[in-house]
């Protein structure tokens, strides 16, 4: 199998700029309207986050195979990290325009419906092209049986966990609720992910932390049997958990700043697993 994880690549200093002075224009400018940013905020940026997953994935489709799918000017605002910022350009400007719009009574429950929505319609035509690229005789045959059981074992591993939390502190989970789980799901996500592609695919790891946990367990006893993967998903679970558990307490008496972080820490484990999965999908 082709090793999915490239390497960083940056964009120019024209792009670079333009990206910054974008993505710094959109918070200043939230910053001053100060939108309600309720938990139903933080879902709705989920079809956001499959979106940028996808684009950077058939911007490294396009590095694997060597074939043209965004033009060169523009190629490097879908490579990483550059992607995470191009997508929040264009949710923030969704965002802010939709909170101008609604009225301020309705702005908690109507900002995340046109989020979610305009994701949503950003998003499935963007995974139904990931599909159809799969068709491609480059690419095909697709294999979706290893990525499918990841997210399935993510989804499971995520509910014992969440629920053994919520056994043991029911309070945790009557306040931290869906972004609580969003978190730990998204981490989960991620570690499998990411141990599917190591010990199964042959994938390779290019983050400095995750790839020094792999190869610390790669160096263990339990390597022949377990793989190396076993030990980040671990490291991933107990560091999503605890920031679910000490940060809970604070979504009462600070909503907005709570949320904002607990969507950031879950786009940080979210991003790279959706874009795992469909990647693995399209690389046999």
């Amino acid at each position: 199998m082709t090793a999915p994880f490239a390497d960083f690549a940056l964009p120019s200093l024209v792009q670079s700029a333009a990206l910054l002075v974008s993505s710094g224009f959109i918070v200043a400018f939230l910053f001053a309207i100060r939108p309600p940013i309720n938990q139903r905020l933080v879902l709705s940026f989920l079809p956001w986050m499959i979106a940028g997953s996808v684009l950077h994935v058939f911007y490294q489709i396009g590095e694997i195979f060597q074939v043209r799918i965004y033009p060169p000017d523009v190629a490097p605002l879908f490579g990483a990290p550059a992607v995470y910022l191009t997508t929040f350009v264009g949710m923030g400007i969704v965002w802010i325009m939709s909170t101008i719009i609604v009225p301020s009574s309705q702005l908690r429950k109507r900002v995340p419906q046109y989020l979610s929505a305009t994701g949503l319609g950003v998003a499935i035509p963007l995974v139904a092209l990931v599909f159809w690229q799969g068709l491609d005789p480059a690419v095909s045959p697709m294999e979706p049986l290893w990525p499918m059981l990841g997210l399935l074992l993510s989804l499971v591993f995520t509910a014992v966990v969440y629920f053994g939390i919520g056994a043991w502190r029911t309070y945790i989970l009557a306040r931290a609720k869906y972004v609580g789980g969003l978190v730990i799901f998204a981490h989960m996500f991620d570690a499998v992910t990411t141990a599917i592609g190591v010990d199964v695919l042959d994938a390779g790891e290019r983050s400095a932390i995750p790839r020094a946990i792999l190869d610390f367990s790669s160096g263990l006893p339990t390597a022949d049997l377990l793989g190396s993967g076993w030990l980040f998903v671990i490291f991933k679970t107990f560091l999503a958990s605890a920031i679910v558990i000490y940060f809970s307490r604070g979504i009462k008496d600070n909503e907005t700043s709570t949320n904002l972080l607990f969507a950031f820490v879950a786009a940080l484990g979210f991003g790279p697993a959706t874009h795992n999965f469909f990647l693995f999908i399209l690389s046999p």
